[in-house]
């Protein structure tokens, strides 16, 4: 085995869905791979092409989105070293159900439709066994999907409910939100004022949640990990501006592939929260015109 072929192996012997196999079977399979160097924000393939080849990350994180129909794409899960993409279009001759772009620099490696097939046929313990992994691979991302499936679920059904502020409902958002995130956590919900141009925090869950800070920078106006431990979703706005920010710190220490759950979770709740903002300000403002209306028109003199 020469010096190249024993570092991949090394590398594959990382990977969940390989590192039962004998180093013999992951040599040959280490043979037939290319590996795929992948910039930060490049497209791996895209939604609907054609899929003849799976992908076994290596190094570094993906994002898998989709693209919806008010437009842009929705994030559904942020993949980490030893996750398998692009495996279903390539079993099931499907289009590609979803697009994979590269998170940050990524390593990827890249195993096509005849050479898994040969790989596989030469042993018929080998493959059943590489399949049964496979499916606890997929089993687990289908959990995770459920869960971000309810939790969007039961926030999105305060979207159909009235509140006369952005406090109100921001308070009932964190309430509905913890329950479905794994671990400790706690969390906090801001409002950006523009009249004094300052973040207030304005409800908070959780045995910590008073903890949080009580406002935060508006200039960051991008979601990311404050710690090791706090996320913080940037709900978005008028112009560069965000409506407010919710934060989420789990006391329980986490992996990064649960770090990158929680990750995409809590940035698609902020996607829906921004919305409903959206219009709880519109609201606001065609109540106060029409306040204003009905003032003027009984300080009008006859």
């Amino acid at each position: 085995m020469n010096a190249d072929t024993r570092e991949r192996v090394g590398q594959l012997q990382t990977l969940s869905l390989l590192r039962h196999l004998p180093e013999a079977k992951l040599e040959e399979l280490a043979r037939v791979l290319a590996v795929q160097v992948v910039p930060a924000g490049d497209l791996i393939f895209e939604e609907g092409s054609p899929g003849d080849t799976m992908f076994l990350l290596a190094e570094g994180r993906v994002r898998i989105e989709k693209r919806v129909e008010a437009g842009g794409f929705a994030g559904l899960a942020v993949l980490s070293p030893g996750d398998v993409l692009g495996e279903m279009a390539l079993i099931e001759r499907l289009p590609r159900s979803a697009r994979a772009v590269a998170h940050t620099d990524s390593t990827l490696f890249v195993l096509g439709r005849p050479d898994l097939k040969r790989w596989l046929a030469s042993d018929a313990m080998m493959a059943v066994e590489f399949f049964v992994e496979l499916l606890r691979v997929l089993s687990h991302r289908l959990r995770r999907s459920s869960q971000s499936v309810v939790l969007l679920h039961d926030v999105g059904d305060l979207a159909a409910q009235h509140f006369h502020d952005e406090a109100g409902f921001l308070a009932a958002v964190l309430h509905r939100m913890i329950p479905h995130l794994d671990g400790d956590w706690s969390a906090a919900a801001y409002v950006y004022n523009e009249f004094n141009d300052e973040v207030g925090r304005v409800a908070t869950v959780g045995p910590r949640g008073a903890s949080l800070p009580e406002t935060l920078p508006i200039g960051a106006a991008s979601s990311r990990w404050l710690d090791a431990a706090a996320f913080c979703v940037a709900l978005a706005g008028r112009a560069d501006t965000p409506a407010g920010f919710l934060v989420a710190r789990n006391e329980d220490v986490m992996s990064p592939p649960e770090r990158a759950e929680a990750e995409v979770a809590l940035a698609a709740v902020g996607q829906l929260v921004a919305s409903v903002l959206q219009n709880i300000g519109h609201d606001t403002e065609e109540r106060l015109r029409a306040r204003l209306r009905h003032q003027q028109a009984h300080d009008s003199p006859l």
